[in-house]
Parts: structure tokens; sequence; C-alpha cells
């Protein structure tokens, strides 16, 4: 880690994740009204005639636009909460690493922090079994420890009520393996998210993250390649054991989606007229994560980023469920 102060970051979190199993557990999904079951109702007439009640059927039209469906609509509401709409479930694994920072990469709205020109960063894997788009995985490079990230907490569309973060972890960028899953991040919740080709490979004594592949050769259709080997290490627990495995935790956790952060749930005061225009304020979503099984693992870094110095270890966490809320 880059500071001191990343590194009891670090430490609290994991701390939090390895106390789970003492924290107020999972609660169970919520009863749903059904939604109201629509009829087909004919029109009423008058006539005791079949001929005088028929009509002629209304031709479609070739000048009229096509009504489309509005593209926020993407993807199954699939919550188990009303106030967490969208869920996620699955496997991840942290792989953090010191990155050294560039001036001309930083992440909008918020400060970086670095010491001695390096940040803590890495990369993010994610395996979803369920997701409002199904079964797809994910790739996410971390661009290091971000603060001060100025957010618009009031109504969307009614007022704007600016407040500030505390300190998160930003990713600059991130890649998806299906056209459905970017669809569904770039319309739903404004995730500037990329297609990619991200392999994993089960076998493997230890976790190993690449080699990476930005397809120079073009055999992946002009999209990177990420490969993942060793990944059964990240499964901690068998596909029986999950389900019926406890989940622990419900962490609350910010989410600036249009830069890609996760911060701690903190938010400094602001006011309603703040100094920030509303365009430079950051959307935020709040999320909440339960797991039932974490471990710290080796994991291999085969092909190192310039500026990247990995530190060989990796934060595994099993049958997870991330819950996401509304704006």
């Amino acid at each position: 880690m880059s500071t001191p102060a990343n590194i009891v970051i670090l430490l609290c979190c994991s701390f939090v994740f390895m106390h789970l199993p003492w924290t107020d557990g999972f609660h169970p999904p919520r009863n749903f009204a059904s939604p109201p079951i629509r009829t087909f109702q004919p029109a009423s007439t008058s006539s005791s005639t079949s001929l005088q009640a028929f009509k002629w059927p209304t031709l479609p039209s070739f000048t009229t636009t096509t009504e489309t469906n509005n593209p926020e609509e993407i993807g199954e509401r699939n919550g188990l909460d009303p106030e967490y709409p969208w869920r996620f479930e699955g496997r991840f694994i942290f792989r953090p690493s010191l990155v050294r920072i560039s001036k001309d990469i930083q992440p909008p709205s918020s400060t970086l922090l670095s010491l001695f020109g390096y940040s803590l960063g890495g990369s993010v894997v994610l395996e979803y079994d369920v997701s409002p788009v199904g079964p797809y995985t994910e790739y996410v490079t971390m661009g290091g420890v971000v603060s001060l990230g100025k957010v618009d907490t009031g109504d969307a569309g009614i007022n704007i009520v600016e407040r500030t973060l505390g300190v998160g972890q930003w990713g600059t960028n991130l890649y998806v393996s299906t056209q459905i899953a970017e669809d569904v991040c770039q319309n739903v919740w404004g995730v500037p998210a990329q297609v990619a080709d991200i392999e994993f490979v089960e076998s493997g004594d230890v976790l190993a993250d690449g080699p990476d592949d930005d397809d120079d050769d073009g055999n992946n259709n002009g999209n990177r390649k990420f490969t993942l080997s060793g990944w059964e290490n990240a499964r901690i627990m068998n596909s029986g054991e999950c389900e019926e495995a406890k989940r622990y935790g419900n962490i609350p956790i910010y989410w600036t989606p249009t830069i890609k952060a996760l911060w701690a749930p903190l938010l400094l005061p602001g006011k309603r007229e703040g100094t920030t225009s509303e365009e430079q304020l950051l959307p935020l979503h709040k999320l909440r994560l339960s797991a039932s099984a974490l471990r710290l693992k080796r994991c291999q870094r085969t092909q190192a980023q310039e500026g990247e110095v990995p530190l060989g270890l990796a934060l595994v966490v099993d049958n997870v469920l991330i819950e996401i809320g509304e704006r």
C-alpha cells in the first residue's frame, strides 16, 4: 500500500469481513404483491349478430414511427428488497497492487490519494451466477484510492443537494463478458463498461491474474482479453453449500457508477446550493454487501502493467450478494 492510512483502511476492511459471522445475517426476501394481470375485454356491442359485431382489424402504419423500449428498462429488477431493486450473486477476488499514478488520468469530481507517486490499485474480478441480465463475468482495473467525492443526494429532477464522500476505491476501466451486460451497465446505471474476452481456467495451484491481451493480432474481434488461472481457488464453497449457506454482513457501501468507484458509507455535511455545478456532481447509489465465506489467498500477477507492483495475494469472497439501490 502507498500510505500508512491506506494500510489501515485495508486492514479495517479485512477485519470487518473476517468477522462477518458475528454481524447481522442476510434478511430473507420480503413478500411482494403480485402485479395486476391484464385481461382482454372484447369491445361491447349492442348488435345481436356476429356480422354486425365484426370490425376490420387496424393495419400497421408504414409512416408512423414504432415506439421502442426504454433503454433504462434493460435487465430484470430481480431484487429481494424493495429498497434494492437489483441483485447480483456469485464470487469475486480483489488483487491489490501499488500503481504509479499519472497526472493525465485523474478521477472526475474527486481527489486521487498517493504517496511518492503511487496509490493502491490492482484488479477486481467477478463471476456472477445471478444478475439482472443472467450470468456473466467482469474485470475491473483499479486506479487508486480517492477521497472528497462530490455527489448529488437530492431528488433527481427536483432539487440538488451537494454532499462529499470520505474515502473510496476508484476503477479506471470496467470490462464485461457479454453485450447485454454492457448495455445494462451503460443504460441503467451510467457505467462506462466495455465488452472483453474474460477467460477462467479452473485448474492451477494458485490464483493467477494474466496475461492480458490488447488484441493487436485481431484474434478477439477487437476486444481485450483477460485470463484468470486457478479459478477453482476462488470457489471456497461448492454449489450445494452455497444454496444452504447463510450470508453475513449487510454491509452498506456507496457507489458512484460513472467513475466506477466504491466508497465507505460516510457522507460529509453539504449544502443545498453548492459551489459545484450539477454536471460535476456524481450520481450516487447505495449498495449492500453480504457473503458466506472469505479468505486471503496467494495470487500471482503474470504480466504486470508498467508502474504496477503486485502484492502477491488476493481477497477471495464467495457466495456474495451485491444489492443495488436506486439513485
